[in-house]
């Protein structure tokens, strides 16, 4: 989680949807599971996919969370920790709050873009197809090369027939 309380000056903080990746990524926050983690991690992730020629963004995805951190207090004294254990509150604030606390979501966002088929036809067309049309250029241009010098050769071989048998005549004078 990215804690935003510098900018929004409250403890508000940014995350994955259902707090993905906490855990694995090395987070406190999400010491328990608090939603089925069995969903599939590209629906709770953010990821661009990008085309490593041209370097268009294919597919993306920016999905995120954001989390207000509630401590335990008079208005929430029922709230269910994150952490292993709850500390007992105190005046100092440490980076467990001042004791029991909990990250509550409020709202998350989803933005999903993939190119369309007239955009991925012409990325097909301008770029990917590149390779296949400079191997049959190059096919068809030693094709050519290679008709020019047979039909180059066929004139100055019978060319040269006819001077080399021209040159085995005896001529008296």
């Amino acid at each position: 989680m990215i804690s935003l309380e510098a900018i929004a000056d409250s403890p508000c903080f940014i995350s994955l949807p259902h707090f993905w990746g906490n855990e694995i990524w090395g987070g406190l926050e999400a010491r328990e599971v608090y939603f089925n983690t069995n969903d599939d991690r590209r629906l709770h992730s953010f990821y661009i996919d990008v085309e490593p020629i041209s370097g268009q963004t294919v597919r993306e995805a920016r999905r995120f969370q954001f989390n207000f951190r509630i401590e335990r207090n008079m208005q929430f004294p029922q709230i269910v920790s994150s952490q292993e254990r709850c500390e007992v509150p105190t005046a100092d604030f440490s980076k467990n709050g001042y004791g029991c606390f909990m990250f509550f979501p409020v709202w998350w966002v989803s933005e999903e873009r993939h190119i369309d088929s007239s955009k991925a036809l012409r990325l097909k067309a301008e770029v990917l197809e590149i390779p296949e049309r400079l191997f049959y250029t190059t096919l068809y241009g030693t094709a050519v090369a290679v008709a020019l010098v047979v039909f180059g050769a066929i004139p100055w071989y019978c060319t040269n027939q006819k001077e080399a048998s021209f040159r085995k005549r005896i001529y008296i004078d």
